[in-house]
C-alpha cells in the first residue's frame, strides 16, 4: 500500500518559514546519507535483504575464526590419521603467517611501502558534497505549467471607487443618487451618448502583461579515464549529476531573487548615468594631492550587475591631504548601489568605492586595477534572463512601495521603517504582507535596535521554567504589522544584495481576486538533466529549464534600499 510523503508544513509547521526550509533540507540530507550508508554496507556484504527475515546484518569474519572453523570441519571428515596430521600442519602454518601480519608486515622495507603493510584504508564510498546552498525562494514559490514561447496574463487593476488604478473618477466614486433626477451615462457601448435615469456607470482600469520564456542550464563532464579509475571507490558520473543539479538550483535561486531581464516584457537595463547625476566637492582628511588631476566615472548597480559607466570627468582637490566627496541625485529606484572609480590617468582606474546610499567619499588613489563597461554592453540586465523579486519590488513603476533609506535603521523606534512600509501598502491597496526578506546584517541590525532600548516596551521576554543556564542574545523572527495585526516573518537570505529588504505579500487579502499567489514560476519544461551521446573520451551532461517568473500583483509588495 502506498503512503503519501509528509509535507514540509506537517513536519515543521511550528517553526518560522526560513527555519522550516532549512530543517527540510537537513531532513533530505539525512535521508540521502542513510541511503548511501545502506548501499555501502550492502556492497561490502554486511547487509542483505531476505524475503522471510527482512534486513539481515552480517558481522565481518575474523581470519583466526575462519581457520578454527576450517580446522573443526576438516577433523570431522572421514580421513586417515596421516591425512589429518598433514591438514593440521598446514593450518598451523597458515595461522602462524596470519599472526605475523601487522601494520608494517609483510611490506616492511619493500618498495618504499614500509609504513603501509597490507592493511586496507577505510575509505568512504562517496565524496562529501560540502556545497553551501539555500533554497528559501525555490522551496516556497509554486511552479505552474506553461505553453508556447511567452506567458500572457491580464489584470483588472481598478474600478470606480477602488482608489487604485486610474479609475478614480470622483464623479463616480459615490453610490448615492436620486432616481427622480438621475441622468447618467452614456449607456449603449462605444460611441453612444445615451444617458439614462440610472445610478452612475462605473469605469475600469486594466492591463496586459506578456513575458517571454527564458532558458536556464549548466553542463559538466566526467573524463572517461577518471570514471573507470574511480570504480570501487565512488561513481563519478553520479557525483557529477548531483553536483549539476545543485549548481542549477543554486543558480535558479539567485535568479529568482536578483535576476533582471531585458527581453520581451521585462524591466531592462539601467540607463547610463550622466554628469547631471553627480556633484563633487573637495575636503580634507584624505591622502589625495592638491595639485593632481583625478579622473573619475561611476555606474549604477541593479540586483544583476553594473550599468554602463558615465562619461569620464576629472577634478582637482583644493587642498593637500584631500578627500573627494561625491553626491548623487536622480538615482533610479531600482538602482541598489553606486560604484565610483578613480585614477590619475583617464580610463585607468586604481580605486573603486561602492555605496548603497546617495553619497560616497574617496580618500586615496588606491593601487588596484578595475575595468568598467563603456560600450553598449550593460551588465545591469541579461538579455536571456527574467525579472527577479529585487528588480520588481524596487521598481517604483511596478512596486507598491519603495524607499531609498540611505541611513541606518531607527534606534528610537525599532522597526519604524517597516511600519511605514506596512502603512503605505495598507492605505494604498489594503495589503497585508506575510514576509520580509533581507540580509543577515539587516536582521542583526534590527535586533541591535531593540537591545539598545532603555525602555521595556520595545520587546518581549519569554522565560522557561526549569531551563539550565542563560541564553545570550536576541533575534527578530517577526515584526507585528501595526495596521493589520499580522506577525510578518523576517527571513535572512544569503544571496540578498547589501542594504535591501523586500516586503512580500505572497497572497492577496481578498480570496475572490483570481490570484492564488502573487509570485509564481511558470515552466514549459521544469528542471531536467540530459546525458549527451559519447562523442569523445568523456561523459557529458547538461541541465535544462524553460520558463519564467511572473509577478501578478507587485503593487501589494515593496522594498527598502540603502539600509546601512
Amino acid at each position: 500500500m502506498a503512503f503519501e510523503a509528509p509535507r514540509i508544513d506537517e513536519m515543521f509547521g511550528g517553526l518560522p518559514a526560513e527555519q522550516r526550509v532549512d530543517r527540510f533540507e537537513a531532513y533530505k540530507s539525512a535521508l540521502s546519507q542513510c541511503h548511501a550508508k545502506a548501499l555501502s554496507a550492502a556492497s561490502r556484504g554486511e547487509v542483505s535483504f531476505s524475503r522471510e527475515q527482512g534486513i539481515v546484518k552480517t558481522a565481518g569474519v575474523r581470519p583466526e575464526a575462519a581457520i578454527e572453523e576450517l580446522r573443526s570441519e576438516m577433523t570431522t571428515k572421514a580421513m586417515s590419521a596421516e591425512q589429518i596430521n598433514d591438514v593440521q600442519s598446514a593450518l598451523d602454518r597458515l595461522a602462524d603467517i596470519q599472526k605475523d601480519w601487522t601494520l608494517t608486515n609483510p611490506l616492511t622495507g619493500n618498495g618504499g611501502y614500509s609504513n603501509y603493510g597490507l592493511v586496507p584504508y577505510d575509505l568512504d564510498p562517496a565524496l562529501a558534497l560540502l556545497i553551501p546552498r539555500s533554497f528559501i525562494l525555490r522551496n516556497s514559490i509554486s511552479r505552474i505549467g506553461g505553453i508556447g514561447q511567452a506567458k500572457e496574463y491580464r489584470r483588472i487593476l481598478g474600478v470606480s471607487g477602488s482608489n487604485y488604478g486610474s479609475a478614480q473618477n470622483t464623479a463616480t466614486t459615490s453610490t448615492f443618487f436620486t432616481s427622480a433626477s438621475a441622468n447618467n451615462g452614456p449607456f449603449g457601448g462605444t460611441g453612444s451618448s445615451l444617458n439614462l435615469q440610472r445610478p452612475p456607470k462605473i469605469s475600469y482600469t486594466a492591463d496586459r502583461h506578456v513575458v517571454g520564456y527564458v532558458e536556464q542550464g549548466v553542463s559538466d563532464e566526467v573524463n572517461m579515464q577518471a570514471q573507470f579509475a574511480s570504480q570501487g571507490y565512488t561513481d563519478l558520473r553520479q557525483l557529477s549529476h548531483t553536483a549539476l543539479l545543485w549548481s542549477h538550483m543554486i543558480g535558479e535561486e539567485r535568479n529568482l531573487l536578483t535576476g533582471v531581464g531585458s527581453g520581451t516584457g521585462y524591466i531592462g537595463a539601467l540607463a547610463q548615468p550622466t554628469s547631471a547625476n553627480v556633484s563633487v566637492a573637495g575636503a580634507t582628511g584624505g591622502s589625495l594631492a592638491a595639485a593632481t588631476t583625478y579622473y573619475y566615472t561611476f555606474t549604477f548597480s541593479s540586483s544583476a550587475g553594473e550599468s554602463r559607466a558615465a562619461a569620464i570627468a576629472n577634478t582637482t582637490p583644493g587642498t593637500s591631504n584631500g578627500t573627494l566627496n561625491f553626491t548623487f541625485s536622480s538615482v533610479p529606484s531600482n538602482a541598489i548601489a553606486i560604484n565610483v572609480y578613480l585614477g590619475t590617468v583617464s580610463g585607468t582606474w586604481t580605486q573603486k568605492v561602492t555605496t548603497t546610499t546617495a553619497a560616497a567619499s574617496i580618500t586615496a588613489v588606491g593601487s588596484g586595477s578595475y575595468t568598467v563597461s563603456t560600450s553598449a554592453d550593460n551588465g545591469s540586465a541579461n538579455a536571456a534572463g527574467y525579472d527577479g523579486m529585487v528588480a520588481t519590488f524596487t521598481n517604483s513603476s511596478l512596486s507598491g512601495y519603495t524607499n531609498a533609506l540611505n541611513t541606518t535603521l531607527s534606534t528610537t523606534e525599532p522597526g519604524k521603517e517597516f511600519q511605514d512600509a506596512f502603512a503605505s501598502l495598507y492605505q494604498s491597496v489594503i495589503a497585508d504582507p506575510e514576509a520580509i526578506i533581507t540580509t543577515g546584517a539587516v536582521r542583526r541590525e534590527l535586533a541591535k535596535t531593540i537591545q539598545t532600548q532603555t525602555g521595556s516596551t520595545g520587546y518581549r521576554l519569554n522565560l522557561e521554567a526549569g531551563a539550565d543556564g542563560v541564553t545570550i542574545g536576541s533575534v527578530v523572527s517577526a515584526i507585528a504589522n501595526e495596521y493589520t495585526g499580522r506577525m510578518v516573518d523576517v527571513i535572512a537570505h544569503p544571496y540578498m544584495p547589501a542594504g535591501v529588504a523586500l516586503i512580500w505579500s505572497k497572497t492577496l487579502p481578498f480570496p475572490d481576486s483570481g490570484v492564488s499567489e502573487t509570485t509564481q514560476v511558470a515552466n514549459v519544461q521544469d528542471l531536467m538533466v540530459l546525458d549527451w551521446p559519447v562523442v569523445q573520451l568523456s561523459y557529458d551532461s547538461s541541465s535544462y529549464q524553460y520558463g519564467t517568473m511572473i509577478h501578478r500583483a507587485p503593487a501589494w509588495s515593496g522594498a527598502i534600499t540603502g539600509i546601512q
